[in-house]
């Protein structure tokens, strides 16, 4: 397991931080995630065999949001 901390850019209101959220559940091998928006930050657990940096960011990008550092 590995933990990833992202910075997200993009989010407005809660229901962004939920979007973030759920785009990040939604990746195989995540097992958590947290998005905290007054932080803009994102705090994910997964399968260091599985996910990588650039998937978190694909899947946040998908959901119309942005990874400022990762």
């Amino acid at each position: 397991m590995a933990n990833y901390r992202l910075k997200i850019g993009g989010m407005h209101c809660l229901d962004c931080a939920h979007k973030v959220e759920a785009a990040l559940r939604g990746v195989p091998g995540v097992e958590t995630a947290r998005v905290k928006y007054l932080q803009r930050t994102a705090e994910v657990t997964a399968d260091d065999t599985r996910v990588t940096p650039e998937v978190l960011r694909h899947a946040v990008q998908t959901a119309g949001y942005t990874v400022e550092q990762a």
